[in-house]
């Protein structure tokens, strides 16, 4: 199996962010968001302090050959420090047959994470599938 991998760019406002991931949409499974690659457990929460928050998915059947699959990473609200639902940064992969697992990550802007409720976004083709929410404390 091929991973894709994408480290997203640090935003330059900063966020903490803490993680509650929902029931897993058609295409996403085993979705685990954590401050260690690789992770088999996801976290709802993260300090201000922790250097990367890392994203992983496998992806199902319902995600053919050929698709383009975004994963967005949202600051939905920092209490005035981004607007509401600020998009951080986000990433499109192609994915090929040989493919069946995402990862991305979005490491602490040099000034902190802001304190807040952020989520990822995963996209199949332009349309949104699944939405893992978290929070920075």
């Amino acid at each position: 199996m091929r991973r894709v991998h994408h480290a997203l760019r640090a935003i330059s406002f900063g966020a903490a962010m803490a993680i509650a991931s929902a029931g897993w949409a058609a295409g996403f499974e085993n979705i685990i968001l954590s401050a260690t690659e690789d992770a088999d457990a996801s976290e709802t929460s993260f300090s201000t302090e922790v250097a990367k928050i890392y994203v992983s998915a496998d992806l199902t059947d319902e995600v053919k050959s050929g698709s383009k699959v975004t994963v967005s990473w949202i600051a939905v609200d920092t209490g005035g420090v981004a607007p509401a639902n600020y998009k951080i940064d986000e990433v499109d992969l192609d994915i090929n047959m040989i493919e069946n697992h995402v990862n991305s990550a979005l490491s602490r802007p040099n000034s902190g994470w802001p304190v807040g409720d952020y989520n990822v976004v995963f996209s199949v083709d332009g349309k949104p599938m699944e939405t893992v929410d978290f929070k920075v404390k």
